[in-house]
């Protein structure tokens, strides 16, 4: 069948150029004759059917070799001129054919065999249906499904159903423990405070005259309230609130700020190994931090806890409201 293809296009390719070959003598030879003729002749509007050359090129060759006075020489070497042509337009055919590195293809033949593009992709003709081989490795190729088994059998059950159920109970949890956690805080100071360490007062609060500060050794207006305490005594929440800041200050250490509630927030600095997190929430009492060790700013009053309550911007005095 590869042969038989090979021939076909080998033939058909000498017909095409000994037809081309044809054509362009017959036209050299028109040329000429109409060269010789004089100018009279050419505005006689003569017009050469070239459709008419195609059926009767014998009889037009007679005729213009018979009408004309063309020189023999220049009628010979035209001639060999065309010969040569053809012959050199058949050697090409032959080094072309050899040269390439698949057979030429006729038109809609199916036949898909270019190197470097679609290597093993053939087709084959079995009883008038056209059937695709795949290529070697594609498993991409389309092949005969397999006939549907009569009882099919069921799939299993993905392992990861389970899982999904407890990421989806995990979830529900979550969300009862937000709806718990989110809180509506209330505060008045008829509520009072819980007092966040047993310790004495070392500075007290005084916004109306000014107190002195030892470290310091200076008067000045105290916002909030200093309370004596061992290093690592555990600092407990005066109230119940939502931690807003964690932060340090070269004054007062590390600090913790939580909103009660109605516009009041609470400051205790001076910790160490603070154990709740931004935005968490805080019971009365729970445990919060433990006492650090002082700032150079309280080295002489020793360790202690700073404590400051305000309403708004109006700082208020903690230990009026201790209960």
């Amino acid at each position: 069948m590869r042969k038989n293809r090979r021939n076909n296009t080998k033939k058909e390719r000498i017909i095409m150029i000994a037809s081309s070959a044809f054509v362009l003598s017959a036209l050299t030879m028109t040329g000429i004759y109409m060269k010789s003729n004089n100018a009279e002749k050419q505005d006689d509007g003569y017009m050469i059917d070239f459709t008419e050359l195609e059926n009767n090129v014998d009889d037009k060759l007679q005729e213009i070799a018979g009408n004309q006075g063309m020189d023999g020489n220049n009628q010979a070497d035209t001639q060999d001129s065309v010969d040569s042509l053809v012959n050199d337009i058949a050697k090409e055919i032959d080094n072309l054919e050899n040269d390439l590195d698949y057979l030429p293809m006729e038109a809609g033949s199916g036949l898909v065999t270019i190197p470097g593009l679609t290597d093993g992709v053939n087709e084959e003709v079995a009883d008038g249906n056209e059937l695709e081989k795949p290529a070697k490795g594609d498993d991409s190729a389309v092949s005969p499904s397999p006939a549907p088994s009569a009882s099919p059998t069921p799939s299993p059950v993905p392992e990861t159903e389970p899982e999904t159920e407890q990421k989806e109970e995990s979830g529900v949890e979550s969300g009862e423990e937000r709806e718990v956690v989110s809180r509506t805080l209330h505060f008045a100071e008829s509520d009072g405070l819980l007092r966040p360490v047993s310790g004495e007062v070392l500075i007290p609060f005084s916004m109306d005259s000014s107190v002195y500060f030892s470290t310091l050794d200076q008067f000045k207006y105290n916002s909030a309230l200093m309370i004596g305490a061992a290093v690592g005594d555990t600092v407990n929440a005066c109230a119940e609130g939502r931690v807003i800041e964690i932060f340090q200050d070269s004054e007062i250490g590390h600090a913790v700020t939580m909103e009660l509630g109605d516009g009041y927030k609470i400051t205790y600095g001076q910790l160490d190994n603070i154990n709740v997190t931004l935005n968490s929430y805080v019971d009365r009492g729970q445990a919060i931090a433990t006492v650090a060790a002082p700032t150079k700013y309280y080295s002489v009053e020793g360790s202690n806890l700073y404590l400051k309550l305000t309403a708004g911007d109006t700082p208020v005095n903690p230990e009026a409201l201790f209960r």
